[in-house]
């Protein structure tokens, strides 16, 4: 037989838990967006056109990223290099890769990867909007805030000391097998009043695969 009181204590116990997590990451959000320049200021920043300088670690040839991004659905990067070049789109879901005279609607794995690249861009704003599929962590340095959607799972380190996004780590299963994607922000700067990083490391597994400096960017008014 149940004992009453342990199993009201235990409901007690669990609630007090939940209302604890919910508050905590309500919290965090709430002092990212101060941080990051408010709601009005990110708002008007959730479309937005870059330019990135790549250093690229794996190869001998750099090249430049000039991204499209229109938060939350969708983002077009056009990469280009000196003997090559490459697009990819996605929007509300559908992506297309391009790369020379080919044209490939993306599926699986390769669509997986275009939603993981949009997801690492979400700013405070859409993660609030997504406050129930967020759950939050911590470690010495961090807050670690776990954002599952479709299927896909990605990981916001935000800094204790600043409340700014220092890592993302995006994770891509396929099959029994999975890699992660994790993109390091630094040197941040105030873009149109909105704390945007101007540097970004990227590595796929342990291999660091480049180096973006950013060279332009402009606010897109929907």
């Amino acid at each position: 037989m149940i004992n009453p009181i342990k199993s009201a204590l235990a409901t007690v116990l669990l609630l007090t838990s939940l209302n604890a997590k919910d508050i905590a990451s309500d919290e965090i959000l709430n002092k990212m967006i101060n941080v990051y320049g408010g709601e009005k200021n990110i708002t008007k920043m959730n479309s937005y056109e870059q330019v990135w300088l790549i250093e690229a670690k794996t190869g001998n040839s750099n090249g430049t990223d000039h991204r499209k991004v229109s938060l939350p659905s969708s983002l077009s990067t056009e990469l280009t290099y000196p003997d090559k070049k490459e697009s990819r789109t996605l929007i509300n879901g559908y992506g297309v890769k391009e790369f020379g005279d080919k044209k490939v609607v993306a599926s699986g794995p390769m669509l997986d990867a275009m939603k993981l690249q949009l997801m690492r861009l979400y700013n405070p704003l859409i993660l609030k909007n997504r406050a129930q599929n967020i759950e939050a962590a911590s470690d010495d340095a961090n807050y670690i805030l776990t954002l599952k959607e479709g299927g896909l799972e990605t990981k916001y380190f935000v800094s204790k000391r600043d409340y700014l996004i220092e890592k993302v780590v995006g994770k891509l299963s396929f099959g029994a097998q999975s890699m992660e994607f994790v993109t390091l922000y630094k040197n941040y700067e105030k873009q149109n009043g909105v704390m945007m990083p101007t540097t970004e490391v990227k590595y796929a597994g342990d291999v660091n695969t480049a180096i973006m400096k950013l060279q332009a960017l402009k606010a897109i008014n929907n």
